[in-house]
């Protein structure tokens, strides 16, 4: 998944079904730090500049690799977003989030639904079929699902006063119908002092994400931030955090999305600002009940997310583990050594590979200009039907390795057509890119440690059939 950050620092009024491009150049930089409205201890600070890190280092995934951060030319945006659709709220009074009442030593489980995606074109059997949780937000809670995807940062949900198609398909969330609701900057400092909401003309900090989907396409999401609470367990257990609100979403990728909004599980570098990051957010709030460490056990029907700890029995034997590679660029990236077919080597990794875990994506995806000669081999192994295998390195040591495994039904159909999804990186920038997406991790079960940036993975249990 590739994502694409640009800061845009000015607004002028405009209407909610309006939203007009600013022509004037920004070069100001915001640096999103800690602030005294939120508690920040555990997370780090982004800074959005215009730089753009370009390197040709051998085996190295950069951050441009799958995300830049730039500025560019501000865009229009009534600071009211929403006057002609406020209902309620106006007297409604103001109930401020809450941290998550969570007991101690217990972890979260959220159960996940499998969905196919909408408007699809040219699917292949249950390839893009994505894993799916059920959150609530804001108070009174309003119902809302969210793509689990650890190859993103931000919770992006649809605003109410978005006016496009790919937001009026899928339920929109409405702050102006949540007594918690803040407009706030990425320090997480509302906008108005005097009101939660604000109203009339101001300037906003907002952000536009290019969001890349493999199996789905590319497409730009324009947001702002708004401060709320994100509830599990039948609203029962909440997060205080910054979702990034899209007044306005392209119709690829988001039209055919299978949820209304993306809730991103991956580290701090792809995160817009700390009060936006779920996971971190999720921490602070339960007060070091929680351990620092998530898991996904994904089942042919459904499956569960184990926030702040792993189910053992889920999985067999004991949990591998691996470090993260560039753990400051956000990924959960695994160094790998070679890749087999069987016992020949079809990617020898001279210059360098990288796994990428990426549960917002379906298929395995192969770097663009590995795909031929990867897609030939694969065809030609049709019917011996070996797996394909990831040689990933445990340590530093070279001899310290696992093989990870990619059955020859998870690569290609029936009729021997290789089942891969397509990485826009070009060489000599990106050398050996690769991302497990859910039907390659579909067998296993996966760990991600927060704390000691380390993935993991053993096993699923033969009989574990997990179904929501």
């Amino acid at each position: 998944l590739k994502l694409s950050l640009r800061l845009n620092l000015s607004f002028r009024p405009a209407t909610a079904r309006s939203l007009r491009a600013g022509r004037k150049q920004q070069k100001k930089t915001t640096n999103s730090s800690n602030n005294n409205n939120i508690n920040s201890s555990n997370t780090h600070s982004t800074q959005h500049s215009t730089t753009q890190h370009n390197t040709n280092m051998a085996g190295k995934m950069t951050k441009t690799a799958i995300i830049t951060t730039a500025l560019t030319a501000p865009w229009v945006v009534m600071g009211d977003l929403g006057a002609s659709l406020r209902r309620s709220s106006d007297t409604a009074s103001s109930w401020m989030p809450a941290n998550a009442p969570l007991a101690e030593g217990n972890y979260l489980t959220v159960p996940l639904r499998k969905m196919r995606a909408r408007h699809f074109v040219d699917t292949v059997a249950d390839q893009e079929k994505l894993y799916v949780a059920e959150v609530s937000v804001g108070h009174p809670g309003q119902a809302m699902s969210v793509l689990i995807d650890t190859s993103s940062g931000n919770v992006i949900l649809p605003h109410r006063a978005c006016p496009s198609t790919a937001c009026s398909e899928h339920r929109r969330y409405s702050p102006w119908e949540s007594s918690s609701a803040i407009d706030v900057n990425f320090k997480g400092e509302a906008i108005e002092s005097e009101n939660r909401l604000v109203r009339g003309k101001h300037r906003r900090e907002g952000m536009t994400l290019t969001y890349t989907q493999s199996d789905l396409g590319e497409g730009n999401a324009t947001t702002v931030v708004v401060r709320d609470q994100l509830c599990l367990e039948k609203g029962e257990k909440c997060v205080d955090m910054g979702f990034l609100a899209a007044v306005q979403l392209d119709d690829k990728p988001f039209r055919a999305l299978p949820s209304d909004g993306i809730l991103g599980l991956g580290l701090d570098g792809l995160v817009a600002s700390p009060i936006c990051s779920f996971f971190s957010r999720l921490l602070e709030g339960s007060h070091s009940s929680l351990a620092p460490l998530f898991g996904l056990a994904l089942g042919p029907a459904g499956g569960e997310l184990h926030l702040g700890g792993t189910d053992a029995s889920k999985y067999q034997g004991s949990l591998t583990w691996f470090p993260v590679d560039h753990a400051d660029q956000g990924f959960w990236q695994i160094p790998v050594q070679a890749v087999y077919l069987g016992e020949e080597v079809v990617d020898s990794c001279e210059k360098g590979c990288h796994a990428i875990i990426d549960t917002g994506v379906a298929r395995l995806g192969v770097q663009e200009g590995r795909v031929p000669n990867l897609r030939n081999s694969l065809r030609s192994s049709c019917h011996t039907r070996g797996a394909l295998k990831f040689r990933l390195a445990s340590s530093a040591d070279a001899s310290d390795f696992t093989f990870f495994e990619v059955s020859a039904d998870v690569y290609g159909d029936e009729a021997c057509e290789p089942l891969l999804g397509n990485l826009p990186l070009e060489e000599p920038d990106f050398v050996g890119v690769y991302t497990f997406g859910t039907s390659v991790l579909q067998r296993y079960y996966t760990a991600f440690d927060w704390g000691a940036r380390r993935w993991g993975f053993a096993p699923l249990q033969q009989q574990q059939q997990i179904v929501v």
